[in-house]
């Protein structure tokens, strides 16, 4: 089975960094960033797109692990 992040800047930023979808937060340490099973892939997507569609100064990402 496949796992997922998310990753997240500003748009400003250079590095992507892990996102912890529960709280809204961008990580530092992966064990604190969402992971998602593979059977949560699509769920997921349409969450990405949604962040990126409302957040205009940030873009997210989603990566597999």
């Amino acid at each position: 089975m496949k796992y997922f992040r998310i990753y997240g800047k500003e748009k400003a930023e250079k590095n992507f960094k892990a996102y912890d979808y529960e709280n809204g937060i961008f990580v530092n340490n992966l064990i604190y960033a969402t992971m998602i099973k593979e059977p949560e892939l699509k769920r997921a997507e349409k969450a990405i797109k949604f962040l990126n569609d409302n957040n205009d100064e940030y873009i997210f990402q989603l990566r597999g692990v």
